[in-house]
């Protein structure tokens, strides 16, 4: 009966700890990375990406159905990404003749307000009498917004000549400034400005763009400040201005009594925005050109469905500059699509680790410093492929033969190159970088894991309750041993037979009976 018993509560406390080592063994999940490395991960993400914005680059493959064009230079770029999809000789030095008035006010921009007043002063008397103007007189006082409209929409060279005295007087502190040190002082801030822009074949020698040997452009040159200009929204309203009619100084004479200013009505020199047979219901700006050197240029700007492209034409006889830049705008939208190659941040690949702390976790994001986004031709998209190579400092390999990458590693470390290929082919390289910090194991680390993941293990809901089954069987086990005992210690209160007694007689000779 004891054995019987014993083999029963046996059975259970064995059935039991099956259960209880089933539920335990589930490997322990490595810990998240917690949101703090996250967000440091973004924000230097973000500041590397804006410290390392690209040039102009060539589309890595290019549509078919290109456009012939009549212009002896030109180029198509798409405005967020820098991406060419149409170039013809654009590095080719040629004169800009007005298209130089986007930089004009790009420089304006860097040191006014577009509420802020101006003064009109004698250097409207140094422009040429063969020049577009926007008809200002002396003394009058315009917002530097209105004269920026003076600048674009009617082609202003005298609108040029007062920001560029006005911009030049205000960086050198001298009011005193002839037009002549000041068209030199503002010459200077535009070539500043070309070069911070990336450009690679340009100078500057004045503020409007009237012919000088010594004042010269490119085509790629152009897109990149035509990029830069409408990032601006200011400037990017009013390029997409067709005309403009009212005040100067937007009807400030009745708070400034003595002000002197006058009324305008402008009408935009850009057929493709006006109402007109080359006109194009996408276009959005930016500006004309044309001097007798230069022919007719234009910097045009698209958008479609949220894309916008850039359009510059060098020396395209009207209408052949309209016609061009229509055909290249169409030639983009319809033959190229917006492609995202990889998001800053967000992991490129993900690599398990080797000889690392494992508390904080058994792999490491790989990730970008910049989103890339490119344009291809529609339909290219699928064909591209993506391979990382490893820096050796970093890479190692385990006795499985899995590739891994051993600690330590620093927070934004470049750990390897990724290549983009197409039909096996190359066509961009970009670094990838440690997501986070990567500690070396020590002893200490190894000893916290172990107590950690003997916790995770044992905390689970599996396991606590196989150790309720556990203690309930114990508790049995106690209980049925000591009524077991009990009973083998207690006297009995029933009757028993017992041998029968033989007394020996005293007397000699026989028994008793």
């Amino acid at each position: 009966m004891k054995n019987e018993f014993c083999k029963k509560i046996a059975l259970l406390i064995a059935m039991t700890l099956s259960l209880g080592i089933s539920g335990c063994g589930k490997k322990a999940e490595p810990l998240p990375e917690n949101g703090e490395n996250k967000a440091q991960t973004e924000e230097v993400a973000d500041t590397a990406a804006a410290s390392e914005e690209p040039q102009l680059q060539t589309a890595f493959v290019q549509a078919d159905n290109a456009p012939t064009v009549s212009a002896g230079t030109a180029i198509l770029v798409e405005q967020s990404t820098g991406t060419i999809l149409f170039d013809k000789n654009a590095k080719d030095k040629m004169y800009p003749a007005s298209m130089t008035k986007m930089v004009t006010a790009l420089v304006v921009m860097d040191h006014f307000n577009a509420d802020e007043l101006i003064t009109v002063g004698s250097e409207i008397n140094e422009v040429s009498l063969d020049s577009s103007k926007a008809g200002h007189v002396i003394g009058e006082t315009l917002t530097v917004k209105n004269l920026i409209r003076g600048l674009i929409i009617p082609s202003g060279n005298d609108s040029a000549n007062v920001l560029a005295a006005a911009v030049a007087k205000k960086t050198q502190n001298n009011q005193n400034l002839s037009f002549a040190e000041s068209q030199e002082v503002f010459a200077k801030l535009m070539n500043e400005k070309a070069k911070e822009l990336g450009a690679v074949n340009t100078h500057f020698t004045n503020a409007h763009g009237y012919h000088d040997e010594n004042h010269y452009s490119c085509a790629y040159d152009m897109a990149l400040f035509a990029r830069a200009y409408l990032d601006n929204s200011t400037l990017t309203e009013i390029a997409n201005e067709k005309s403009f009619t009212g005040n100067g100084a937007d009807n400030m004479l009745a708070q400034n009594e003595g002000m002197k200013t006058q009324d305008y009505s402008w009408v935009s020199h850009n057929l493709l925005i006006t109402n007109n047979e080359y006109s194009y219901g996408y276009a959005s700006g930016i500006k004309t050109g044309f001097t007798n050197e230069a022919g007719d240029c234009v910097s045009a700007a698209a958008t479609k469905d949220g894309e916008t492209l850039i359009a510059i034409i060098f020396n395209s006889p009207d209408p052949a500059r309209w016609v061009d830049a229509k055909s290249l705008f169409e030639f983009g939208f319809n033959e190229y699509e917006k492609v995202e190659l990889g998001k800053a941040a967000v992991a490129a690949e993900e690599m398990p680790l080797i000889k690392h702390n494992r508390l904080e976790g058994d792999t490491l994001d790989v990730v970008f410093n910049r989103d890339i986004i490119t344009y291809l031709p529609k339909g290219t998209a699928d064909k591209v492929s993506k391979t990382i190579a490893y820096e050796q400092d970093y890479l190692t390999e385990s006795k499985d033969g899995t590739a891994k990458l051993k600690a330590p590693i620093a927070k934004d470390a470049k750990v390897g190159t990724a290549s983009f290929q197409i039909d096996g082919k190359t066509v961009l390289t970009e670094s990838v970088y440690a997501g986070r910090e990567v500690s070396k194991a020590s002893l200490w680390s190894g000893i916290k894991y172990f107590f950690k993941n003997f916790a995770d293990i044992v905390f689970t809901v599996k396991s606590l309750i196989a150790l309720v089954i556990i203690a309930v069987a114990g508790g049995l086990l106690f209980i049925g041993f000591r009524i077991f005992s009990g009973r083998r210690r207690r006297p009995s209160r029933g009757y028993s037979l017992r041998q029968p007694t033989f007394r020996k007689s005293k007397k000699r000779g026989g028994r008793r009976f």
